[in-house]
C-alpha cells in the first residue's frame, strides 16, 4: 500500500484533519489503486482542483470583462497566478506538512510553475487559441496536462521529504 506519513501532533489541527481526510479516502479506494496512489495525490487533488476552480472563476470575470481583447497568454496569467500562490501555501501546509527551508522550496516552486506556465499554460494553451479552441475549454485542456506534471515535481522535488 503506497501511504505518506501520518501528520505528527505537533501540527495544526487543519493538518491533522486534512492528512484524516485523505487517509480516509484512500482506504476507501481499491486495493489495486491503494498500492499506486498515493494520499499526498488524493490531497492534491483536492487542492489544486480548488485552485483550478479559483483560476477559472477568474478567467471567467476576466474573459467577460476583458477590454480591447487581451489575448489568452495575459488572461490565463493572472488567474495561474494568483492560484499557483493559493495552491503551494496549501500543499506545503495540509497535504505534504512540510515545515522545511521555505526559501528553497519557494524557489523550487518558482521554477516548476513558471516551466509549467511557459510549455503548458502559455505554449500549448496559446497554440489552443491559435486553433480557435474556446478560451475555457483551452484551458481545461491544458490544466488536465499540468496537473499531472506538478504534483510529479512537487513530490520528487519540491517537498522531496514527503515520501512513502
Amino acid at each position: 500500500m503506497v501511504t505518506d506519513s501520518p501528520a505528527p501532533a505537533t501540527e495544526s489541527a487543519a493538518a491533522r484533519w486534512f492528512a484524516s481526510f485523505t487517509q480516509r479516502i484512500h482506504r476507501a479506494l481499491p486495493d489495486q489503486l491503494q498500492r499506486i496512489v498515493p494520499t499526498t495525490f488524493i490531497g492534491y487533488a483536492f487542492i489544486n482542483g480548488s485552485a483550478f476552480l479559483l483560476d477559472m472563476g477568474i478567467l471567467a470575470i476576466l474573459e467577460q470583462f476583458r477590454v480591447g481583447g487581451l489575448p489568452y497568454g495575459v488572461v490565463f496569467s493572472i488567474g495561474y497566478g494568483v492560484a499557483s500562490i493559493y495552491a503551494f501555501i496549501l500543499n506545503r501546509w495540509l497535504n505534504f506538512r512540510e515545515h522545511g527551508d521555505l526559501g528553497k522550496q519557494s524557489g523550487k516552486y518558482t521554477f516548476v510553475i513558471i516551466s509549467n506556465y511557459v510549455i503548458w499554460i502559455l505554449g500549448f494553451g496559446s497554440l489552443l487559441g491559435y486553433l480557435h479552441v474556446p478560451v475555457m475549454l483551452a484551458r481545461v485542456v491544458a490544466a488536465c496536462i499540468e496537473g499531472l506534471y506538478i504534483y510529479l515535481m512537487l513530490r520528487l522535488w519540491v517537498f522531496p521529504r514527503a515520501r512513502s
